[in-house]
């Protein structure tokens, strides 16, 4: 009785069905990945200014306000580094990737899962819950961009 052997199994083409992961071009997945996090983390960000998350907590507006923008600054030079070829590019957003869903999880998670009404209903949770999963996804395109850098240019 044999197993199945996913090495041996074979598409149309005649190629491995199951690709090695250095196949993939990172550096594109990562900046892809990168652009659609902007689309969750600056409205979100927006509608923590907007509701006055920051003054419920005691934090200082302006600060908060420069901290969000150098992250947000840090990500853009990370997408200018990665189109440069340089592997800087990669570190900076695994360190995006742990930060944006680090700070969705520990300061937003525990409202959402007390069943309570969020903000705004569903388009709150919903970035909420972007900034993790792209996050998280972003963290692991670039520690594997990193590791297979056979996309250099």
């Amino acid at each position: 009785m044999t197993g199945i052997n996913p090495q041996t199994m074979l598409s149309k083409g005649g190629e491995p069905m199951f690709t090695s992961l250095s196949k993939f071009n990172w550096k594109k997945i990562v900046i892809s990945l990168s652009f659609t996090l902007f689309f969750v983390i600056i409205p979100h960000s927006l509608e923590d200014f907007a509701v006055g998350e920051p003054g419920k907590h005691e934090a200082p507006l302006f600060l908060l306000a420069e901290i969000i923008a150098a992250i947000i600054a840090l990500q853009a030079f990370g997408l200018l580094e990665l189109g440069k070829g340089n592997p800087r590019g990669y570190w900076i957003h695994v360190v995006i990737g742990l930060f944006w869903p680090a700070a969705a999880i520990t300061a937003q998670l525990p409202v959402i899962l007390t069943g309570a009404p969020y903000r705004s209903g569903f388009i709150s949770i919903l970035y909420i819950f972007g900034m993790i999963l792209i996050g998280l996804l972003l963290l692991l395109a670039s520690l594997i961009g990193l590791n297979s850098r056979t996309d250099k240019v």
